[in-house]
């Protein structure tokens, strides 16, 4: 049985302190003067101004607790929320930051110290920190619990429902609008639009999530900056018909192991859809490591004994696809309503900074691409920048990075874009951001000591995302017609294919891959199903190594495009890395890959970890847990045929609109 230590610096407990004054309000409607101004206050203008506080608050709404009738959903549901709030004066008015959390997270209930920044923190940890320190640079921040969870828990989590999350979002805002006079929040009451605020919105996975339904739902929304979100969930979690069992069972942990009682509470109290996928793919599954296909996944879950109850695939699918940015792009492409009054399903155009981990295992670059291509289509001040963070999984050993690219760091440049998108301030550190940026620094080599990520920083800006064999000035075209790999069942090792060898200085591989048909042929013994994990990889002075962690399943038949896009080939998840003369770039083909193998024991390997800081930011309890990658992992030989692979790369500083920055 074989065992994959994680880091366990840099997996640090949440930390989340109680604090303010409790102010709880009892409706969803409460009473006050609306604040009006042109411009925000950037600090108190007054001798001697309120202190920065934080105070708690509830709201009860007239949106159901859930939308399965077998959860009994109660008419209402009640949503808790701080308010993190500048030093300010009578007549100050500040833009509204809303924020949420990650899955099996929680809201933030206290201020930073000051306003300091901590752009060399890991990704997710430092934009809490900037959360909590927006205050001290002239905003007004509400930070809520999601429904589920926290002290949200008197409903189900939905997994960002329109019909729910989505609401619930909206009714904060409400919330906000009605009592913008006593927290001092900036409202327009002249654009025209309901109950209208200055409000901008940032968030990380589960929270980032949100804001993009957010914006195409609520009319107010000025700008958002989500952070290592998905575009479609069913790409997310079953990229290729292939159930990515690793992290799909880290997230089912948390709700396996709900504790309303801990401070703050710990785990998701999900809707019955939800617990029935965690019932068969989680921890708590028997038959987990089993799942390894949509078709095992989808039988499953519609058996009889599943529980709480069955749920059939016609379910199954739209529940995930509509809660998508894919959804709201796919039915605008088709003249289709969304289905929430509006009299044409069209995005505005609202600027969004998109910020997503090259490395990250669960939302990867790829889905950052279709979001920012979405947003970008309505004219809109869009940009996007890779970094070394995001969802890190700790069974396979991985350390979070900043959320930085290069030189431009992630979270000075947030502030410097809520600066310009909401209090019209443009600064040369605004300025300064690349349309995209994508990270190239060295991909970690896992390390049983490591104890934090010490990459160097190194980014590419670019005008636009790469996408394939790219051509012009300072390109490598890189596509090969065809290629072919068999994986026997006695492979221990991934097979390395080579496409190319790179015989310049300073090149760089960026962007998404590009493959038109990707068949897999099930190899002999046939004792399951085939699945083919390909990733990227390097040949570098006698070794190889997988770039950026990112690996793809594909399960057997033909592959055309990303299942729930509308793309005419398949691209495989966005990486970055520099290249050296000598380099042999290929792809990887695994019998068997650690990102789609089960937890399959809380007990059976004590000393992997202790204790597991989970990159949505929560604690996850103790996890001493193996993987089926050895001894329990039944054989999975196949055969793959590629027709036409391209791969982005290309020399920064010669090709077109790119430029190297370090």
């Amino acid at each position: 049985m074989k065992v994959l230590r994680a880091g366990s610096a840099g997996l640090m407990a949440l930390l989340i302190a109680a604090c303010g004054s409790s102010h709880s309000a009892d409706s969803g409607t409460a009473s006050g003067t609306s604040s009006s101004g042109t411009s925000a206050a950037a600090t108190a203008s007054c001798a001697d101004p309120t202190p920065a506080s934080a105070i708690d608050q509830t709201l009860t709404e007239n949106i159901p607790s859930d939308f399965d009738a077998s959860a009994n959903p109660a008419p209402t549901t009640t949503i808790a929320f701080s308010l993190l709030l500048p030093a300010r004066c009578p007549g100050d008015v500040f833009p509204l930051i809303l924020q949420s959390h990650g899955y099996g997270g929680n809201r933030l209930k206290t201020l930073a110290a000051d306003g300091t920044l901590h752009p060399q923190d890991p990704h997710f940890k430092s934009i809490d920190e900037l959360v909590q320190a927006l205050p001290y640079h002239g905003y007004v921040v509400i930070s809520y619990d999601e429904r589920g969870h926290g002290d949200s828990t008197n409903a189900n989590a939905r997994i960002i429902d329109p019909r729910a999350e989505v609401q619930d979002a909206i009714q904060i805002l409400n919330w906000a609008y009605d009592n913008a006079a006593t927290y001092n929040i900036q409202t327009l009451p002249d654009s025209g639009i309901a109950k209208d605020l200055n409000v901008g919105t940032i968030g990380y996975s589960y929270g980032g999530g949100f804001e993009m339904p957010l914006a195409a739902l609520d009319p107010r929304i000025k700008t958002i900056v989500p952070n290592g979100t998905w575009n479609d969930l069913l790409y997310s979690l079953l990229p290729g018909d292939a159930v990515k069992l690793s992290f799909d069972g880290l997230l089912c942990l948390l709700a396996a192991t709900a504790q309303t009682s801990a401070t703050p509470p710990i785990g998701v109290h999900n809707t019955p859809l939800v617990a029935t996928l965690c019932n068969a793919v989680g921890l708590q599954g028997p038959m987990a490591s089993t799942l390894r296909t949509r078709s095992d996944l989808v039988n499953a879950m519609g058996a009889p004994t599943a529980l709480p109850r069955t749920v059939a695939e016609s379910e199954l699918d739209p529940f995930f696809f509509t809660h998508s940015t894919a959804y709201f792009q796919q039915q605008e492409q088709a003249g289709q309503p969304w289905g929430f009054g509006e009299s044409q399903a069209k995005l505005r155009a609202v600027p969004a900074l998109f910020l997503q981990g090259n490395r990250d295992n669960l939302f990867n670059l790829t889905e950052a691409y279709f979001n920012d291509a979405y947003f970008s289509s309505t004219g809109a001040d869009v940009r996007m920048l890779s970094t070394e963070g995001g969802h890190m999984n700790p069974l396979a050993g991985q350390l979070e990075g900043p959320a930085n690219c290069g030189s431009v760091a992630g979270v000075n440049s947030i502030l410097a874009w809520f600066d310009d998108k909401l209090k019209g301030q443009p600064s040369a550190l605004y300025n300064a951001i690349p349309k995209v940026c994508i990270s190239v620094a060295a991909t970690p080599t896992v390390s049983a000591t490591a104890t934090s990520y010490s990459g160097t920083a190194v980014g590419v800006g670019l005008n636009a995302y790469p996408v394939g064999s790219l051509s012009g000035a300072g390109a490598i075209p890189t596509t090969t017609a065809s290629l072919s790999a068999t994986v026997p069942v006695t492979a221990t090792a991934p097979v390395f294919v080579p496409v190319t060898t790179i015989s310049v200085s300073g090149a760089v591989i960026a962007g998404s891959p590009r493959i038109a048909d990707l068949t897999v042929s099930q190899g002999m013994p046939m004792v399951q199903t085939a699945v083919a994990y390909v990733g990227v990889g390097i040949q570098r002075g006698g070794s190889t190594f997988l770039v950026d962690d990112q690996v793809s399943g594909f399960v057997a038949g033909d592959h055309t495009n990303n299942r729930g896009t509308d793309d005419s080939a398949v691209l495989l998840p966005g990486i970055g890395e520099q290249l050296q003369p000598g380099d042999v770039v290929g792809l990887l083909f695994y019998q068997q890959h650690v990102q789609y193998a089960a937890i399959i024991s809380a007990n059976l390997a004590p000393g992997v970890i202790a204790t597991v800081d989970y990159a949505e930011g929560a604690s996850i309890p103790p996890i001493t847990s193996t993987i089926n990658l050895s001894s329990l992992a039944l054989p999975n030989p196949y055969s793959v045929t590629i027709t036409q692979l391209e791969l982005p790369i290309f020399i920064p500083g010669q090709y077109a609109g790119s430029s190297l920055l370090q």
